[in-house]
C-alpha cells in the first residue's frame, strides 16, 4: 500500500507521520528538535534524516509539509521566516527533497495546511460559497483564509497575515498570543506562570486577579476576531491552538465578548467553531495536497 510522510515544521519542534492512501494514519506523530541557533539552522538536514528513517519502513509515494513563514507553494520556497527560525528565507524545501529522494512534494504554510486540514476533514464545512477563517493563537498569532473551498494567498502569498494587524498600541500576536496571555498574568499576580494551561488552572481555583487578566485578554482578542469579521465577513471562524483546547471556558466569554465590542450585537452572523484536530490539523492538511498532488 501506497503511504505519504507528512511533515510540520515549526521554530522549536518538527511533527511528522505517515498516512495511507486512506488517510488512516499509520504511524504515531513524532517529533524532532528544528535545530536553531542565533545565525542559522539545520532543518534540511533534520528533514533528510527524518525521510532516510520513515523510508525504511514505508513505501513513501510523497511527502507533504506544513512549515512556519510565509510559503510560495508553487515553487516550494521560504520566502520569509523572520526572526523565529533564522536563515529559513529563501529555503528551497521542495527542491532540496526533490533531489534528495526523488518524491513528489508540496509545501504549505502552517496555518493554511491547519486550516485546509480541519476544512477537508469536516463535510459541512466543503459546501460552496463558504467563507472560513482559521486562527492559531499559541507563542504568535496565525491566520488562514478559505473561500469557495479554495485557500486565500494573496498576490504575494502574504494573505491573512493577521498577527502584524494593529490592536491598540501593539501588534495583534503582541497582546493576544498565549505567551501575552502568560505575561499579563504574571505582570498582574507577580507569580511565574509558565503556560496557558497552568494560567487557566489557577483560574479555575478562583483566582480572582488572574480571571480579571484573562478577561481583558479576551476583550482584545474580540478587538481582533472584529477586525477580521468586518473584512471578510466569514460564516465560520475556527480557533486553534493549545490554549484554544479549553472551548467551555472561552467559547461563552469569547461570545459575550465579541457581542460587546462590535457596531452591533447581531452584527456577526456567522459561527465560532473550536479546531478538531489539535496538533495534527496541520499534518491533515499537508497530507491533503500531497494526495491531490500524487492524484
Amino acid at each position: 500500500m501506497s503511504h505519504f510522510l507528512c511533515l510540520d515544521i515549526g521554530g522549536t519542534k518538527i511533527k511528522y507521520a505517515v498516512y495511507n492512501e486512506a488517510s488512516k494514519r499509520q504511524s504515531p506523530i513524532m517529533q524532532a528538535d528544528s535545530p536553531v541557533t542565533e545565525s542559522g539552522n539545520q532543518i534540511c538536514a533534520t528533514v533528510e534524516q527524518i525521510i532516510l528513517e520513515m523510508k525504511t519502513h514505508y513505501a513513501i509515494q510523497g511527502v507533504g509539509v506544513a512549515t512556519a513563514g510565509v510559503v510560495d507553494p508553487e515553487k516550494g520556497e521560504i520566502i520569509y521566516a523572520g526572526y523565529t527560525i533564522p536563515g529559513y528565507t529563501g529555503t528551497k524545501l521542495a527542491a532540496f527533497i526533490e533531489e534528495k529522494f526523488g518524491y513528489p512534494v508540496t509545501i504549505e504554510n502552517d496555518v493554511n495546511a491547519a486550516c485546509l486540514g480541519e476544512v477537508s476533514h469536516s463535510s459541512d464545512l466543503t459546501a460552496r460559497g463558504q467563507t472560513i477563517f482559521c486562527l492559531t493563537i499559541g507563542t504568535g498569532i496565525g491566520g488562514a483564509m478559505m473561500l469557495d473551498g479554495q485557500l486565500v494567498r494573496g498576490a504575494h502569498f502574504r494573505g491573512a497575515e493577521i498577527g502584524y494587524m494593529q490592536i491598540g498600541s501593539g501588534l495583534f500576536q503582541d497582546v493576544c498570543s498565549t505567551k501575552a496571555l502568560v505575561d499579563k498574568v504574571n505582570a498582574r499576580t507577580g507569580q511565574i506562570f509558565q503556560n496557558g494551561r497552568q494560567v487557566l488552572a489557577t483560574v479555575k481555583n478562583g483566582d480572582q486577579l488572574v480571571e480579571q487578566a484573562i478577561e481583558e485578554w479576551i476583550e482584545q482578542l474580540a478587538y481582533g476576531l472584529s477586525n477580521i469579521i468586518y473584512c471578510t465577513d466569514p460564516s465560520v471562524i475556527i480557533l486553534g491552538g493549545g490554549i484554544m483546547e479549553e472551548s467551555a471556558f472561552f467559547g461563552p466569554r469569547l461570545a459575550r465578548k465579541l457581542e460587546q465590542v462590535m457596531i452591533s450585537a447581531d452584527f456577526f452572523q456567522g459561527e465560532i467553531r473550536f479546531a478538531q484536530y489539535g496538533n495534527e490539523a496541520g499534518l491533515l492538511g499537508a497530507l491533503y495536497q500531497i494526495k491531490e498532488k500524487v492524484r
